[in-house]
């Protein structure tokens, strides 16, 4: 073989072959960029913790809490949905992967043939019946030298792998939906109870309120407020017994529980004090927010697909070949007489196409660029919710220092009024006063440790909940 025979069909391949037009790709959001501004906001947070955990939930030490979400997980609809759609992905992943091995397939055939009298077949074979035999095995094979088969490979396992963070995503959703769903059940139990001891005393003081008036001590203003203030107990009573069958609802709807399941349900137990936080909150979000995760296989897989959309712009080879056993006579078929093989290489040229190539590049940058900016939008989202969160977090802290500074010094009126109408000084309405305060302030405390609770858990579904992403980094190039 000359040099030139090797020469010349390179340069005629390469005279044939297209020229990939220059592109233009938006940057990512760069990880330093992220934990700088992070730091620079969270540099005042505290935690004794190491690592959030996977099953954090688990902290609060309920055990119904913790099959409540085993049986969601499990059973929730909208779980299988993305399971189902998952494992369709991975389906198309082996369909593509197939198509690096060379097809082969065996196919046979039985005729019954009579050749015309007036076509190019002498007599006998002209105007005479035969039977055709057949059985032959092909072989059709494509070249990758463009990665044109590869980069769609990896494009389809980084879409999977996008459905499996999707997973992720609603599996998070999930836990934290039915954790503040279930906190907020048990923090209303405690808000009924107080408001029943509430009425239980406005009774007792509207009963006092009817005698003084009856002696004449008091006008009939004083006692139509303090009748209402007891109807407005009763209905805020009714209110937080109607939001805790409401949240029951929810838990079912959420969990994908029947009605029956759902009230069998035994009041909630949570050990409040036990929810763990990472120290370390802004190193490495990106790896631990499966939104996030979701948005980069996105991402990797779209630019794949540019790479997919180039390859088409350079020539390829096929290759085909056929072994055929075509014979008359059955008892001949297997003789060396009756081969027919058949074998082939294609050359394809990308020449003109109507620029059918570049409108499919510049779908495919256009597609990537607009992911990029949904990648560059998820993380924006995510700093300003950890952010948000946490603040919320200070806020609430010092509101329940107040509420319990209030509680401190209501106790100590209620002692003090106590004695009084133990010695006579003072009739009991004063004392029945400080006690009501009393529980309304303890009403709020509870109100504010819900708040709490929830934000906590607010705060671990903006930090991923445990999950972690081990896969490559978003590539710029």
């Amino acid at each position: 073989m000359t040099v030139k025979s090797i020469v010349y069909p390179l340069l005629l391949v390469s005279l044939f072959s297209g020229c990939v037009p220059k592109i233009n790709k938006v940057d990512t959001v760069k990880k330093d960029t992220v934990e700088k501004e992070m730091k620079k906001d969270l540099e005042h947070f505290n935690s004794n913790d190491i690592a959030l955990k996977n099953d954090w939930w688990e902290n609060f030490k309920d055990p119904q809490l913790n099959e409540l979400i085993k049986k969601a997980l499990h059973d929730a609809p909208s779980l299988k949905t993305l399971e189902s759609r998952y494992a369709q992905a991975n389906s198309l992943i082996k369909m593509h992967e197939s198509k690096n091995l060379p097809n082969i397939s065996l196919g046979s055939s039985l005729s019954r043939l009579r050749f015309s009298e007036n076509y190019i077949f002498p007599a006998p074979m002209g105007g005479g019946r035969y039977d055709l035999y057949n059985i032959g095995v092909s072989l059709d094979y494509d070249f990758d030298f463009w990665n044109s088969r590869s980069s769609l490979i990896k494009g389809v396992k980084n879409s999977a792998l996008s459905q499996m963070a999707l997973l992720k995503v609603k599996e998070l959703s999930i836990t934290t939906a039915l954790s503040t769903l279930y906190i907020s059940w048990n923090y209303n139990i405690e808000k009924l109870e107080k408001l029943e001891l509430i009425e239980k005393l406005l009774r007792e003081k509207t009963a006092i309120s009817e005698k003084i008036f009856e002696n004449g001590l008091s006008d009939e203003i004083y006692l139509n407020g303090q009748k209402t203030a007891l109807e407005q107990t009763r209905q805020l009573v009714y209110k937080v017994e109607t939001d805790i069958d409401n949240i029951k609802k929810s838990i079912g709807i959420i969990g994908g529980f029947l009605p029956s399941y759902v009230e069998s349900l035994e009041r909630p137990g949570i050990d409040g004090h036990c929810v763990s936080l990472p120290r370390d909150l802004h190193l490495d979000i990106l790896s631990h927010r499966p939104d996030i995760a979701v948005e980069k296989y996105l991402l990797l897989s779209k630019e794949q697909f540019i790479e997919h959309s180039k390859a088409k712009f350079y020539p390829n080879i096929s290759l085909k070949g056929l072994f055929n056993l075509t014979s008359f006579n059955w008892s001949k078929m297997f003789d060396h007489s009756s081969v027919a093989p058949l074998g082939g290489v294609a050359l394809s040229l990308p020449l003109f196409d109507a620029g059918a190539r570049e409108a499919n590049l510049k779908k495919s940058v256009d597609d990537y660029n607009a992911q990029v900016h949904n990648y560059n939008g998820a993380i924006v989202k995510a700093v300003n919710e950890i952010v948000t969160t946490l603040k919320d977090l200070e806020i609430s802290r010092n509101e329940l220092e107040s509420n319990e500074k209030e509680i401190a010094v209501k106790e100590s009126v209620k002692d003090i009024e106590k004695k009084k109408f133990l010695l006579g000084l003072k009739n009991k309405i004063s004392y029945l006063d400080s006690e009501i305060s009393l529980i309304n302030t303890q009403l709020s405390k509870a109100v504010l440790k819900n708040r709490e609770l929830s934000l906590k858990i607010e705060l671990i579904r903006s930090l991923g909940g445990g999950y972690e992403n081990k896969g490559q980094d978003v590539s710029n190039s």
